[in-house]
């Protein structure tokens, strides 16, 4: 294990690595490409509004001794943090994340005030990457993201979420030649599970009110599962429609289908 989480107090979560890494990442302190040593998880109010959270972040790793640091703003319990690893062929990925669900990001949606709830992931992995590689690998990691949130079926006014408005990710290597961390890679896969395992730990420990909230369903009062689910497939033909990417399906087959499942779901 290469990640080396401890609590300092129940509002800062520090990771401290066996030895500096390159990393890459949009952190409010030690984004960008650079190095680091270590990672802090800071826990702020929902109401946050300092003027300048980058000086306030580095503010915080210069008071715990890590300049070389990269910092984590959230709105999110850090104690409760996730932990996941894979390896498979000698390559190791490692992941800490808080996950927050509120004020989802959505796409066809109007623009939102930045507000403070987050998706903050942390991917290290043992691969020798190259500064094109962390790239690709960092892309990697938003894309699998994105796409589990939307499988999850994250929600705003029947948008497909990916993110929230506040999400950042950050993620790192020893460094070296590799080029290549898409999910045509080992390390990509493996990467890609890490999050897989870190958003099915979440959703773990959240009941059914939760998920049909994520969902944007107001009315959740004696829902059984397989309601759920058929809200969610609800929910996934609204969304098809609503973005309009595929213009020759059938609105009024699309519409056939919302009645089946509204019968199957009251009969």
């Amino acid at each position: 294990m290469n990640i080396r989480p401890s609590l300092v107090d129940r509002d800062t979560l520090v990771i401290d690595l066996n030895s500096p890494v390159r990393s890459l990442g949009t952190t409010v302190y030690g984004g960008g490409l650079g190095y680091i040593g270590s990672v802090i998880f800071k826990r702020v109010d929902k109401c946050f509004s300092n003027p300048s959270p980058q000086a306030y972040a580095g503010e915080i790793a210069r008071s715990l001794g890590r300049e070389s640091s990269a910092v984590f703003l959230t709105a999110s319990d850090v104690s409760q943090y996730i932990y996941s690893e894979a390896e498979d062929s000698g390559v190791s990925v490692e992941g800490i994340a808080t996950i927050g669900l509120t004020h989802p990001a959505c796409i066809g949606g109007e623009p939102e005030s930045r507000a403070i709830g987050t998706i903050n992931i942390f991917i290290l992995t043992s691969e020798g990457l190259s500064d094109i590689g962390l790239a690709d690998l960092l892309r990697t990691v938003s894309e699998a993201k994105a796409g589990y949130l939307s499988i999850l079926g994250l929600s705003c006014r029947g948008l497909p979420a990916v993110g929230t408005v506040s999400d950042a990710t950050l993620v790192a290597s020893p460094g070296g030649s590799t080029d290549y961390a898409g999910l045509g890679t080992l390390v990509g896969q493996l990467a890609s599970r890490v999050l897989r395992n870190i958003f099915r730990s979440h959703m773990s420990s959240r009941g059914l009110d939760d998920y049909m909230r994520y969902m944007g369903y107001e009315d959740r009062d004696n829902i059984h599962p397989r309601h759920a689910l058929l809200k969610r497939l609800e929910l996934l033909v609204e969304e098809i429609m609503g973005i309009d990417i595929i213009p020759w399906l059938d609105r009024g087959a699309a519409k056939e289908i919302l009645r089946i499942i509204w019968r199957i779901s009251h009969g």
